[in-house]
């Protein structure tokens, strides 16, 4: 297990587009939700579905109407849906970009480094993400060991809270002697629910594998894949998370690997969070001469738009 500890903070943001938050305001607005969470900020945009709602704690948020009970104590008054039997997303962009990072010199030389950067969008029936990844770790002035992951995946809400996902990813784990690796993987998934106190949204389908080991090897097998997204707002400040993805080859069910997260976001200022993330893998039947589990534990600096 490895704790890095962030020395840096992040400057930079990504430009919303097609939303334009108000430039002027006398007061924040109150927004109650029914489990009796309360919210402040203003109004975006609302559709037949949600509520665009600007939070002064947490950004733009999308909230399902039916969780809202009132705005400055008056009940919210619904549009009128349109002809299409599917449900919308506004046009909306939002991501986050996190540093941790550790040096240590003397008895010990130890320099890691850890950075990834997530940004969905959505527009209409589709939903868009990207995810990057990379790490660094050094010991006692060995070569560092490097890792690096990028993603990309886009879902066609085909019924409301219904989707079909497409994925690709590739990347390296020279920790897991994975000298490259990509995957390409189709599932079918529901958004059980979404709003800014909590969401969860789960898949399953297929996803094929290639991978390539230090010693030459190789690996290529179709897996079935099961994977999870959670969060959910603790006291109105911090934010918990966890996703986990689990792939089994469908070709020998005793080759199977599980990836899961697990961690805690609190505000600091404005859109600037400190994270504690716990990062876990099995794989029952890893590369030559590796350990089948690898845990990493980070305290570092998030950025979200």
């Amino acid at each position: 297990m490895q704790i890095g500890f962030s020395r840096a903070i992040l400057l930079g943001s990504i430009s919303l587009a097609a939303i334009t938050l108000p430039t002027t305001t006398t007061h924040a607005d109150e927004l109650v939700l029914s489990n009796g969470d309360v919210l402040q900020g203003q109004t975006v945009e609302q559709t037949e579905s949600h509520l665009m709602w600007h939070s002064d704690n947490f950004g733009n948020l999308s909230i399902a109407l039916e969780t809202v009970a009132s705005i400055n104590g008056k009940p919210l008054v619904k549009i009128k849906a349109p002809t299409t039997a599917r449900a919308a997303f506004s046009r909306s962009y939002k991501g986050g970009l996190s540093l941790t990072g550790a040096y240590a010199s003397g008895n010990e030389e130890r320099e890691d480094w850890d950075i990834e950067s997530a940004v969905e969008w959505r527009i209409g029936d589709y939903r868009h993400d990207t995810r990057v990844n990379y790490e660094s770790h050094s010991l006692d002035g060995s070569p560092a060991n490097e890792e690096y992951h990028l993603g990309y995946g886009v879902d066609f809400f085909f019924r409301e809270k219904w989707f079909w996902k497409n994925a690709v990813a590739l990347g390296a784990n020279e920790n897991r002697a994975i000298d490259q690796y990509y995957s390409i993987g189709s599932a079918i998934g529901r958004q059980l629910w979404e709003s800014d106190a909590s969401a969860l949204s789960a898949e399953s389908g297929l996803v094929w594998i290639s991978e390539e080991f230090s010693d030459q090897s190789s690996d290529n097998r179709l897996t079935w894949s099961w994977s999870a997204d959670y969060r959910r707002i603790l006291g109105q400040t911090l934010e918990l998370f966890h996703t986990h993805r689990l792939l089994v080859s469908l070709s020998d069910v005793d080759d199977s690997e599980i990836k899961a997260d697990i961690g805690l976001k609190a505000p600091l200022v404005d859109n600037l969070f400190t994270e504690l993330k716990l990062e876990w893998i099995y794989d029952n039947q890893p590369a030559l001469g590796t350990d089948p589990s690898d845990g990493q534990l980070t305290i570092g600096i998030n950025y979200s738009w």
